[in-house]
């Protein structure tokens, strides 16, 4: 039958003929090229929801690629899916896939790029698959009892270099490993997850109030240093591996990854800040900065560098880091600390103290990566979270709040600077000691460039 214009019309009620086996679309799909797309985007799938940068997700993505014959991808990685195309020959596939929660497993993300760098030249999709299946199958590094006393022990270190004293490293230790309890028994019944921080954040604040009132009526007086805690308390709630890898993101311009994971680390601070502002305004207590420790400098400089230790160690365990890396964090965290409480101590500008700081971190996390054979993005993220300005963000929303516009908005800049400072130090330091952050060409560096003094051997 022909319409008017001489083109046929097929009648969709009648039965249509039957097509030629070959041409029918079970023989038209490319079998080969989906077992292998599919392998491909597991692999990013599972790099992508253990929490790091889109630049990793996409290396190893290609190792999967080249080691199962697939010589071309493009990926588009965001902060919560991946749009995979693969060529192969004249055909190409595209696919979609998504992570259901955003979440960070250090052991993964390392477990991972061992699997693609140690990939032979040519593998089978069942061989790649059975190594992606066991490191899928392997259990978490540390269970949850021995993990709630050391996010406490990392609570307490925080508040130590915040100037706190004694009694609120103790208040903050038992207040934080109980609210981090809570917070855990809270995401394993999959409740929304900024309503988890939110109550995590409040209840573990209430408990730091309750717990110094406590203290200060047996000890027969309030601490000057009570508003050291407010924070620490709830510190661990601190998106730290998404609120790094968004600026590392952003300062390659993947904007693509940098700008959800930036967004959701925004929603994340901000549901964390009001946790702690509605415990703050209720309870009465001041935010207002705390005097500096007092006392010989070298009991003060021990302090210090032990509590940078302790607190970088505990949050690497909390991001399932492996044993030895967390002690390798720690150590560069207390290394790299130094100088950023020298300038502090000498009347230097906090972002700019806060820039040389991170700085220095990221080049001793490289130097631990080429010597030690360690994975580099997993021991610099807990490693910088020293220099978070959590004190100050919260003092922006609280000042705000009482209409005393002057000091919110100094604060509100001071805690815009630091933020900046530190990813723009981390950057700075991946730049110096990368190539693949330093130049935007495939084949970056050269004799000349000293970051090939950083390179794994």
């Amino acid at each position: 039958m022909r319409g008017w214009l001489g083109l046929q019309i097929v009648d969709e009620t009648t039965d249509t003929p039957d097509f030629p086996e070959h041409e029918h679309e079970d023989a038209l799909e490319p079998r080969h090229l989906i077992r292998r797309s599919n392998v491909v985007l597991r692999a990013g799938i599972m790099m992508l929801a253990a929490g790091t940068s889109g630049l990793r997700v996409r290396e190893v993505m290609s190792a999967v690629a080249r080691t199962v014959g697939i010589a071309r991808i493009r990926a588009q990685v965001t902060y919560t899916d991946i749009t995979l195309t693969v060529f192969r020959r004249n055909a190409f596939r595209t696919q979609v896939s998504e992570i259901p929660a955003p979440g960070v497993d250090a052991n993964r993300i390392a477990m991972l790029q061992d699997f693609a760098r140690d990939l032979p030249e040519r593998a089978t999709v069942a061989e790649v698959d059975a190594g992606l299946d066991a490191i899928e199958r392997t259990p978490k590094l540390y269970s949850l009892w021995l993990l709630v006393p050391l996010v406490g022990l990392a609570c307490a270190a925080v508040t130590l270099l915040t100037n706190g004293g004694w009694r609120e490293a103790v208040a903050v230790f038992v207040a934080s490993a109980l609210a981090f309890r809570l917070n855990r028994t809270l995401t394993r019944l999959q409740f929304n997850h900024l309503a988890v921080v939110l109550v995590s954040a409040a209840v573990a604040t209430g408990l730091y109030v309750g717990f110094t009132r406590v203290l200060d009526a047996s000890l027969g007086g309030p601490s000057n240093r009570m508003a050291a805690g407010l924070v620490c308390a709830a510190i661990f709630l601190i998106p730290g591996f998404p609120l790094v890898t968004a600026g590392l993101d952003l300062a390659r311009i993947d904007l693509m990854a940098g700008v959800p994971r930036m967004a959701y680390a925004a929603m994340v601070l901000l549901a964390l800040t009001i946790g702690v502002w509605m415990v703050v305004t209720f309870s009465g207590a001041s935010p207002d900065p705390v005097p500096v420790l007092d006392g010989p400098a070298p009991l003060v400089w021990t302090v210090l560098l032990a509590a940078s230790f302790a607190a970088v160690f505990g949050w690497a365990t909390m991001f399932n880091s492996p044993l030895r890396m967390a002690i390798t964090a720690g150590v560069a965290a207390a290394l790299g600390n130094v100088p950023r409480l020298l300038l502090l101590e000498s009347g230097a500008k906090p972002h700019v103290a806060t820039f040389v700081g991170t700085f220095v971190m990221g080049l001793l996390c490289a130097l631990a990566e080429r010597w030690l054979g360690y994975n580099k993005i997993i021991m610099t993220v807990p490693t910088v979270l020293v220099t978070i300005p959590g004190s100050a963000a919260l003092r922006t929303l609280i000042y705000f709040d009482r209409a005393d516009v002057t000091p919110a908005i100094e604060n509100g800049v001071a805690t815009a600077l630091a933020a900046i400072a530190m990813v723009a130090g981390l950057a700075a330091a991946r730049m110096l000691t990368d190539p693949e952050w330093a130049f935007t060409r495939p084949e970056a560096g050269g004799s000349w460039y000293v970051g090939r003094w950083f390179q794994r051997p």
